[in-house]
């Protein structure tokens, strides 16, 4: 069982991915923005139990998540680190969105629409 941080904007994908990573055990902390994400991932770091994950959608209001990406592993340069994204409209690169992703240093880079085999197989990659 891991401890992670669920950074996504849209409340059903983010009920969804929720589910998904408690159904294979995992202990869940929510987020709806990068400023929400990053605050919890700090009071996570001062925990006994850190976030052992944290999934960030890349295309949020406040802060999104390249900046999230970026904030978190200046704080903990060692975290695991998934980035989603559905691409927000026809300008989409799905090529730019993964560069950038592993440039930032996301350790697994997915595009929306995954299945959730894709997700938890990516989560559990993170563990191992």
């Amino acid at each position: 069982m891991a401890r992670i941080l669920l950074i996504e904007d849209e409340e059903m994908v983010r009920y969804s991915l929720r589910c998904a990573l408690e159904d294979d055990g995992h202990e869940v902390f929510e987020a709806s923005d990068g400023d929400g994400g990053v605050s919890l991932f700090k009071e996570m770091a001062n925990a006994p139990t850190p976030a052992d994950i944290v999934i960030t959608d890349i295309l949020m209001p406040k802060k999104h998540g390249y900046d999230t990406i970026s904030e978190i592993k200046g704080l903990s340069p060692t975290v695991k680190i998934i980035a989603i994204s559905g691409g927000g409209g026809n300008n989409f690169n799905p090529k730019a969105f993964r560069d950038m992703s592993d440039f930032l240093g996301a350790d697994h880079v997915l595009s929306k629409p995954f299945s959730a085999k894709d997700f938890l197989s990516a989560v559990n990659d993170c563990l191992f």
